[in-house]
C-alpha cells in the first residue's frame, strides 16, 4: 500500500469516528518525543498525534508519526492502524489485538509489520502482552532505480518475530495518578528483536476528569543479552491524552 494511500485512509478514518454515535467513546492523544540514539546523527525530536474510538467492546485505534527535529528527510515517518475486541472469561479479562504500522525511517527504504498480541491487566498492577508480527523492510522505487536493484530482490522478510511487554504499576491503573516500570520491544512505531527490549519508566497525572498529562523516559541497549552490550540510545516521552 502507498504512503499517499494510508495518509488519505488514517484521515478519512479518524473523522469518520468523529462522527459516529453517541454511544462511543473518542480519545484524542499527542506527544512529543526527544531523544539520541546511534543513528540518529545529534538529538531528535517527534511528534505524534492518535485517535482511539470505543464502541462496547471494540477499539479502533489509528495514528501518525510527524519528525519535527531529524537527520531523516522524510516528514511523515509513521502510520499506524490498530483494532481490538474485550473478552472476559470467567473473571479473567483479557483482549486480542491486531495491528499494521509503517515505519519510513529512511529515504531510501522503509519497514512495515503486522501483527496480533494478546494482552491483559489482570491483576491490577500489572500489564501483560504477547504476541507475534511479520516484518517486511523494503527498499523503495527511488534507491532501486538509483543502484539498480530488481524489484524481486528489494524486500527482506522476518516472519513469527515474539513481540511482548510487562509493565507493573505503583498503584492500581484506574487510579488519577500512577506510575510504572514496563520491559518491551515494542513501541507504535519500532518493533525490536525479542532479545533487544527497552526498558520505559511511565509517569502519568489525570489532572482533569477527561485530561490526562504522562511523562516517560525510554532506553534501550542493543544486545542486552549479549556478552557485548552497547549502550543504544534514549528517550523522553511527554503528551496529553483527552477523553470527549
Amino acid at each position: 500500500m502507498k504512503v499517499n494511500n494510508l495518509k488519505y485512509l488514517l484521515f478519512t478514518l479518524i473523522i469518520l469516528t468523529s462522527f459516529y454515535g453517541v454511544n462511543a467513546q473518542l480519545v484524542l492523544q499527542t506527544f512529543i518525543d526527544i531523544g539520541e540514539h546511534n543513528a540518529s546523527g545529534g538529538v531528535y525530536m517527534k511528534n505524534i498525534y492518535r485517535s482511539s474510538y470505543q464502541y462496547h467492546r471494540y477499539i479502533f485505534e489509528a495514528g501518525m508519526q510527524l519528525d519535527i527535529i531529524s537527520n531523516n528527510p522524510n516528514a511523515l515517518t509513521g502510520i499506524d492502524i490498530t483494532g481490538s475486541r474485550g473478552f472476559l472469561f470467567k473473571d479473567f479479562p483479557f483482549d486480542i489485538k491486531g495491528f499494521f504500522m509503517l515505519n519510513r525511517f529512511s529515504d531510501l527504504m522503509y519497514e512495515t509489520n503486522w501483527g496480533a498480541r494478546i494482552g491483559t491487566r489482570k491483576p491490577e498492577h500489572f500489564l501483560f502482552e504477547l504476541g507475534t508480527n511479520f516484518k517486511t523492510y523494503t527498499i523503495n522505487s527511488i534507491a532501486r532505480e538509483e543502484y539498480n536493484i530488481n524489484k524481486v530482490d528489494s524486500k527482506l522478510r522476518e516472519n513469527f518475530n515474539l513481540i511482548y511487554t510487562i509493565t507493573a504499576y505503583l498503584k492500581p491503573q484506574n487510579k488519577d495518578w500512577n506510575a510504572g516500570l514496563s520491559c518491551t520491544n515494542i513501541d507504535y512505531y519500532i518493533i525490536n528483536q525479542s532479545t533487544n527490549p527497552v526498558f520505559n519508566l511511565q509517569m502519568k497525572y489525570k489532572i482533569k476528569p477527561n485530561l490526562t498529562v504522562y511523562l516517560d523516559s525510554w532506553f534501550k541497549q542493543a544486545g542486552i543479552f549479549n556478552i557485548y552490550a552497547n549502550y543504544f540510545g534514549y528517550f523522553i516521552r511527554g503528551g496529553l491524552k483527552w477523553e470527549l
